[in-house]
């Protein structure tokens, strides 16, 4: 016997209903999960920050905000810094480079404040091999010369710089009552460029 039409009409409604149900369902189920990770990611976040604030808070140093939200380094996630796992008082920080006479840049994930800025521009400036857009081969780790972007004042954007001695631990110029950006913005430059002169001028440095 053939089936009433109007049944199988129905079997097929009832299908369609129980697999949007299910698809409902998984929707959000993945919505949940997103939002539980979301919400941990940005737990450990604060968390991390927090104890971040509170290792840098002997020296007088404050997080600010991010001065410069580089794309593609950041891919939409701003980087913060965190404590080394091997002490409760010392940070591992994100740095942002920016070369001003040639318009370039770097980042660098995880810097530890332990170490020089000197190890760092040796690794990445050897004297035996030159950066792509140094045409005279004049970035080399022992003629660099940073100076470190920070807040002017609480809550202020206005910035001012500081120069960095490469050669001692990061960490001895993170000091002092300063508020730093969560990345640390460094402007390098070559000892006894032109570029560095004007560099200076027109911030008003004197050394």
């Amino acid at each position: 016997l053939d089936s009433d039409p109007e049944d199988k009409e129905l079997k097929q409604l009832q299908q369609l209903q129980q697999q949007l149900q299910r698809r409902l369902a998984r929707e959000e189920e993945e919505q949940r999960r997103k939002r539980a990770a979301d919400e941990a990611a940005t737990n450990q976040y604060r968390a991390a920050r927090s104890a971040v604030q509170v290792a840098l808070e002997p020296r007088q140093v404050e997080l600010g905000p991010v001065l410069f939200d580089v794309a593609m380094y950041f891919q939409g996630k701003l980087p913060s810094p965190s404590l080394a796992t091997d002490a409760d008082d010392a940070v591992i920080w994100p740095l942002l480079l920016l070369y001003d006479e040639t318009n370039q840049s770097d980042f660098v994930e995880s810097f530890d404040e332990r170490c020089t800025l000197q190890e760092q521009f040796e690794l990445m400036f050897p004297r035996d091999r030159h950066v792509d857009w140094d045409d005279e081969g004049k970035y080399v780790w022992d003629r660099l010369v940073p100076y470190l972007e920070y807040y002017h004042t609480d809550n202020d954007r206005r910035t001012q710089l500081l120069r960095v001695n490469p050669a001692v631990p990061l960490s001895d110029s993170l000091r002092g009552g300063i508020r730093v950006p969560q990345c640390l913005t460094l402007h390098v430059l070559v000892e006894g460029s032109g570029a560095l002169e004007c560099f200076r001028r027109e911030h008003h440095l004197t050394a």
